[in-house]
């Protein structure tokens, strides 16, 4: 059974169970008085003397022209005194008990109905008893029908007649957006054509039957439910066009356009149908507190199927809501959120928009509807001012190529405050937003901020922004001057140590002025806050006299320059090189890789080995039996050779400095020179003088010498040293066995073999020794 068919069905049986009682009272039999009149004489004998006298105004010309005056002059002087209207914070509560009364009334009507319904349905076998009533109810039951038949009739004609066309638009294929809109509009209006027809037809017959008022206004109202539902079903194929996906306007799947299709019929088929038939009931006869019950009923199921609906769909809309927009930053969170929690907030709204409905309240749907349409024209334009903001910033605070390539850190340093910026306006946006959102629901903010409490705080707000303002402008200000003091000094290593202690000094200084003067613009008392601060840092001065110590040692080294970030010093039993220098310590790397962290209080001398220049102290030592001059002059000749070219030529400073004979010691002569190198060069070149010097001294045959040792055997009582023979070999006289346990020897002790030398007082030996014992007069180790 079609369902369009059903209300004209149930529309037949309304007619047969309300027009028979009807028509039975109205022609068979008398008016019988009403069932609950109350007698004559039970009436109150104040309100009978009442209507006596009004009746006798009435009837008296005179009296009644006088009366007419009189109502006629209080009407138009507006005298009359109003009714004393309730506080409208209790508007509110009335309603509801108003409400809660009239729900109460409504259900002991429904069941005063239900209890009367045997009575009415023997009432109804009695009048269907008398051959007239039963004649006109067949008669009027045979009309609906007509009128029913004859508009599904036009509406099949109409649909067989526009059939042909309408599959031709659906079969077309469209390629631009202008081309699907037209077919989609030709393809409507072909739907909405048997629409037409079927009021046309019905109209137009219900004009040409005779029927009674009652039925015939019932009839009218079943046949507006089942155009207005057409019409919108029409506009939901329309929209969604779940049947001829190729005419779709809207990005949407087939599957959800079919699934968006089937609610929007079961929406349109029980609220239209729900209304009109409750409507045609009510028409016909049904009490008007059942009506109202069975009214809130209907509600109560669509807000339901709204329910429903709204928790079928929140997955894949929340899924749309994430896909919206940036994926990072507070807009994207906030974008998050509300697809988190939108369906929360849409069935709080369905839930507020029933209880308007059952409590009746005055005009509040009128304002539901208002303010749900202002509230989403203010979020849409509060987007779009977002949007046009970020795109704005875009053009204004990107660099061209030309600029970016003269200035690759240029667009870095003009944009350190973009996102802050960005974050800043949009925040104001989304506050004036919520602003206006606040006032289209009633609370009034504007109101509260015009008030002398919101200028105060408004006020206050702005001084906030001033201060905040003037730290970002002082803070920007000094870091400027700071880089331009490191681009025109790059190497000063003074600079890279007291430009961040300054600068950490001045951002402690901003944030806790900043902080005292936000706390006076909020309302508190900065002055016993001031004073515990003093006191407290009294207090901490006493306690912690190591800790000031240190900062007032540390201030007065960096202000004399002592040492500087870079740096390679010897600060007590520790050196290294200087990486970090706080208000308190010194932070050293030695070589090793360790860091060394040593307070400024613990300081006692400071050994520097990098300030301004250094000097490379060469230290060679020479056998006694070399020419000193000769010796001089080949370290002076590696050394205008090694400043002359080679890759520590920029590192040497000054010619090479020849200081002497330093000492004359037990084995070797120590002479003694030095460079002047730039800072931390010193080493570097003294390891290279080295390398060469030794390269120079073998290539002249100077001998490096190894540390001697002489060997004192002794005298007699005559005061005559024993003889001793020293016999000279050379490693080729030897003997291969003796040469081999030489050899062995050797590398036994990882030694060179011993270097003999003769002395004046040596004995010959014995040739019949086979392998000579040799004492050693002059050994020589590294």
């Amino acid at each position: 059974m079609p369902l369009r068919a059903i209300p004209g069905i149930l529309l037949l049986a309304l007619c047969v169970t309300f027009a028979a009682p009807l028509k039975a009272q109205t022609l068979a039999s008398p008016p019988a008085q009403p069932a609950q009149t109350t007698p004559e004489s039970t009436r109150p004998e104040g309100t009978r003397q009442d209507l006596r006298a009004l009746l006798d105004t009435l009837e008296d010309d005179a009296a009644r022209t006088a009366f007419l005056a009189r109502l006629r002059a209080l009407v138009e002087s507006g005298t009359v005194a109003p009714e004393p209207a309730a506080p409208e914070r209790d508007d509110w509560l009335a309603g509801a008990t108003r409400s809660l009364g009239s729900f109460s009334n409504s259900v002991l009507g429904l069941v005063g109905e239900i209890e009367q319904l045997p009575e009415q349905a023997e009432r109804f076998f009695e009048d269907l008893s008398d051959p007239l009533v039963l004649q006109r109810v067949g008669w009027a039951a045979i009309m609906v029908i007509t009128v029913l038949a004859a508009a599904l009739l036009a509406e099949y004609v109409a649909k067989l007649l526009l059939s042909r066309l309408r599959r031709a638009v659906e079969a077309r294929h469209a390629r631009g957006l202008p081309m699907r809109a037209l077919l989609l509009g030709i393809r409507t209006v072909l739907d909405i054509l048997p629409i037409a027809a079927f009021a046309a037809a019905s109209f137009g017959v219900l004009a040409l039957v005779e029927l009674n008022f009652v039925i015939r206004l019932a009839v009218v109202t079943v046949i507006n439910a089942n155009v207005l539902a057409r019409l919108i079903l029409a506009a939901g194929r329309a929209v969604l066009t779940p049947d001829a996906p190729h005419l779709r306007l809207f990005p949407l799947e087939n599957e959800s356009a079919a699934y968006g299709y089937l609610w929007v019929r079961r929406f349109a088929y029980t609220v239209v149908y729900g209304y009109f038939l409750l409507r045609a009931a009510w028409v016909l006869g049904l009490a008007l507190p059942t009506y109202h019950f069975l009214s809130h009923a209907l509600g109560l199921f669509v807000a339901g199927m709204c329910i429903v609906f709204i928790l079928q769909i929140r997955a894949g809309v929340a899924a749309r809501l994430r896909r919206i927009g940036a994926r990072e930053g507070r807009a994207a969170r906030l974008r998050d959120t509300v697809a988190d929690f939108w369906h929360v907030l849409l069935i709080a709204y369905v839930v507020a928009a029933y209880i308007v409905r059952v409590f009746d309240v005055a005009g509040g749907f009128a304002f539901l509807t208002q303010a749900t349409l202002l509230s989403l024209l203010t979020v849409a334009l509060a987007a779009l001012a977002i949007s046009l903001l970020l795109r704005a910033f875009d053009k204004v605070f990107r660099l061209n190529g030309e600029m970016r390539e003269r200035y690759p850190l240029l667009e870095a340093r003009a944009n350190r405050y973009l996102p802050a910026l960005r974050s800043g306006m949009q925040g104001l946006v989304l506050a004036v937003a919520t602003l206006v959102l606040l006032e289209i629901w009633g609370a009034r903010p504007f109101e509260w901020l015009a008030s002398d409490h919101g200028q105060g705080a408004v006020g206050r707000l702005i001084s906030i922004g001033v201060v905040v303002l003037a730290g970002l402008i002082a803070w920007e200000l000094a870091t400027v001057f700071s880089e331009r003091l490191r681009a025109g000094n790059p190497s000063s290593t003074r600079l890279k140590t007291l430009l961040p202690f300054l600068q950490n000094a001045f951002r402690v200084v901003l944030l806790t002025l900043g902080g005292l003067i936000l706390l006076s613009e909020i309302g508190v008392n900065i002055a016993p806050l001031l004073a515990g601060a003093g006191v407290l840092g009294l207090a901490i001065g006493f306690g912690a006299q190591t800790l000031v110590k240190d900062v007032i040692t540390g201030i007065f080294i960096l202000m004399e320059d002592t040492i500087s970030v870079g740096d390679v010093v010897e600060v007590g039993a520790h050196s290294g090189l200087v990486e970090k220098i706080s208000i308190r310590t010194v932070h050293m790397r030695d070589f090793d890789g360790n860091v060394h962290s040593i307070p400024f209080g613990e300081v006692q001398t400071i050994k520097n080995m990098s300030k301004d220049f250094a000097y490379a102290v060469i230290d060679v030592r020479v056998s006694y039996r070399e020419n000193i001059d000769e010796a001089l002059a080949l370290m002076s000749e590696v050394a205008a050779d090694m400043a002359a070219k080679g890759p520590l030529a920029e590192t040497i400073v000054a010619p090479f400095e020849v200081v002497g004979v330093e000492a004359l010691e037990e084995s070797y002569i120590w002479l003694r020179g030095r460079f002047k190198t730039r800072p931390l060069g010193q080493w570097n070149v003294k390891r290279e003088f080295y390398r060469r010097i030794k390269a120079a001294f073998d290539a002249r045959g100077i001998e490096i010498p190894y540390p001697h040792r002489t060997v004192y055997l002794g005298t007699d009582k005559k005061g005559e040293a024993p003889p001793l023979r020293l016999v000279s070999q050379r490693p080729e006289d030897l003997s291969a066995p003796q040469r081999a346990r030489r050899a062995e020897a050797a590398r036994a002790a990882r030694t060179p073999g011993p270097l003999i030398e003769e002395h004046p007082g040596a004995r010959e030996r014995s040739e019949e020794d086979e392998e000579p014992m040799l004492p050693t007069i002059e050994e020589r180790r590294h």
